[in-house]
């Protein structure tokens, strides 16, 4: 019996073997076609992504797959995260300030009051006016904000990526921080806001001495096209990552066909076929870059 079993599993893996070369890996056996990347490979692929979409959907009907209502992000994993950010930097942990805190919550509701996604509002109100209206005394101060992120960790790792968020992060004058999570509609749309606020606090002797000159830093800038594009990437649902996952397995498989598309059987050598493999990897191409346009909320 054992002998038996043993055998049928060899028979089963061979089988599996047998099943994904024809599937995935260009050779003489399949025409050097893949099967994937046919017409029936390729409605395949089409229905499991509009079953994982329609899934995702149903398992979310509540969020109606609005990104920004499907974030699961709190201060303590902010914190965390940023943290972690420094201490790799060899540079000290930001404590968590209630007064940045209150301050990042006031700016996060002006803005879906005002109906802005900026530093500053359309009447001029600069970040500091929240700082001063929670008493927050400060020395130097930061701000960073993130709009559609569904994680903390996607939020951190596309900040780090833009040179004046990093510079916030990374500032070793800042000893204190304070977020703000905040779900609402801007602009006609349903939106997740972050605000982050990075502050040295004065003391309690210079506080009471007559104003200083205060120095502040806002992260501003997204950075060049491939950072873009990571944060896009970043700010997708799990359904939508399943699908770009998918379609860049097509575009692996549409490489492979047209390396060895010299090898194709002589009735395919003059018609398109030749160069299918090419054409597929570039729709595929072109479709995930739609999709990421489309579907990806995140901004910093």
């Amino acid at each position: 019996m054992a002998i038996n079993k043993a055998k049928n599993n060899q028979t089963t893996l061979s089988k599996l073997r047998h099943y994904a070369k024809h599937i995935f890996i260009p050779h003489k056996g399949n025409d050097y076609r893949p099967h994937l990347i046919r017409i029936s490979g390729l409605s395949v692929i089409l229905a499991v992504i509009v079953v994982i979409q329609l899934g995702y959907g149903l398992l979310n009907h509540s969020r109606t797959g609005v990104l920004g209502l499907e974030s699961n992000i709190s201060a303590s994993d902010l914190l965390t995260d940023t943290n972690q950010q420094r201490q790799a930097a060899n540079l000290k942990p930001l404590d968590l300030s209630e007064q940045l805190d209150q301050a990042a919550l006031l700016k996060v509701k002006d803005m879906f009051a005002n109906q802005y996604w900026d530093h500053t509002s359309p009447s001029g109100v600069t970040p500091w006016k929240w700082l001063t209206d929670v008493g927050y005394n400060y020395d130097v101060a930061g701000e960073n904000l993130a709009k559609n992120f569904s994680d903390a960790g996607s939020i951190i790792s596309a900040w780090m990526a833009s040179p004046s968020h990093r510079a916030n992060i990374l500032n070793d004058k800042y000893t204190q921080v304070g977020f703000a999570v905040a779900d609402g509609t801007l602009k006609g749309e349903n939106a997740t806001i972050i605000v982050a606020f990075y502050g040295l606090p004065t003391s309690v002797l210079a506080a009471k001495s007559p104003p200083q000159q205060y120095t502040s830093n806002i992260g501003s800038d997204m950075g060049g096209p491939l950072t873009r594009f990571g944060i896009a990437l970043r700010s997708l649902n799990p359904a939508m990552l399943g699908t770009v996952a998918i379609l860049v397995v097509v575009i692996f498989v549409s490489a492979a066909a047209h390396h060895y598309r010299y090898l194709l059987p002589k009735k395919f050598q003059n018609s398109w076929r030749r160069h299918h493999g090419a054409i597929k990897m570039l729709v595929v191409c072109l479709l995930i870059l739609a999709l990421l346009a489309l579907s990806s909320g995140g901004q910093i």
